[in-house]
Parts: structure tokens; C-alpha cells; sequence
């Protein structure tokens, strides 16, 4: 048996319901399951291509924070469970991740779904 092997260059941060993601697109409603500062992971009733650079809105249900910022799918496979409608789990990698504008609005969102505080 083989040792498991991160492949994620770094860590990723739970969003839980805290965010959202949209993209301009035809397809899927997305939900965002975790972020970090490599890519994020989104769950879909549909497969998402691969290989594809999109562009993807993260945002707040109140929309104070609201950023863009392109990714390209990595990898997309069936969540095992029987479920009525299938769910799919998309990994992304973030485009330009080196860019200033990109770290800064990265910066933003992970900053928010590591420090949300729910009121309810």
C-alpha cells in the first residue's frame, strides 16, 4: 500500500456556506466546499470541463466583498453515495496566482472564510 500524497501546494481553508461562487458561463450552479491560496475545490450536479480558464466570482451573500479571478479545472470526479441527483467535486487552480491584484483579492477571500462568524 502506498503512503497518501498531498498534491495541494497549500492549505485550504472550509468555507462551509460562507461564500459563494458564480461564473459567467453556461452550466452548473457551483458550490464553493474550500479555498486556498492554490485553488479551491466546488461540488456541481454536473462535471465541469477541464483544462478550461475561467473566470470566477467569490462573493458574500450581501456582496461586500465580491472578487473575480480565473481559474482552470484540474480535476472533476463523482462524489461517491447514492444520491437522486449526482454531485460532482471540481478541483481549480488559480491562473496568475503570482499577480498583485490576484494575492490581494485571494488575500480577501480567504481572510473572510477563515473569520466568519456566523450571527444566527
Amino acid at each position: 500500500m502506498t503512503a497518501f500524497q498531498e498534491r495541494r501546494e497549500a492549505v485550504r481553508v472550509s468555507v462551509q456556506g460562507t461564500l459563494t461562487i458564480e461564473t459567467a458561463t453556461p452550466g452548473p450552479a457551483l458550490r464553493l466546499t474550500d479555498v486556498g491560496t492554490g485553488g479551491f475545490a466546488v461540488r456541481s450536479s454536473a462535471p465541469l470541463p477541464l483544462d478550461i480558464v475561467t473566470s470566477y466570482r467569490f462573493s458574500t451573500s450581501d456582496r461586500k466583498l465580491s472578487v473575480f479571478l480565473q481559474a482552470r479545472a484540474v480535476y472533476c470526479k463523482l462524489v461517491p453515495g447514492a444520491r437522486e441527483t449526482p454531485e460532482y467535486q471540481t478541483g481549480l487552480a488559480f491562473v496568475d496566482k503570482e499577480s498583485p491584484t490576484v494575492q490581494r483579492d485571494l488575500a480577501a477571500v480567504i481572510d473572510y472564510a477563515m473569520n466568519f462568524v456566523s450571527s444566527s
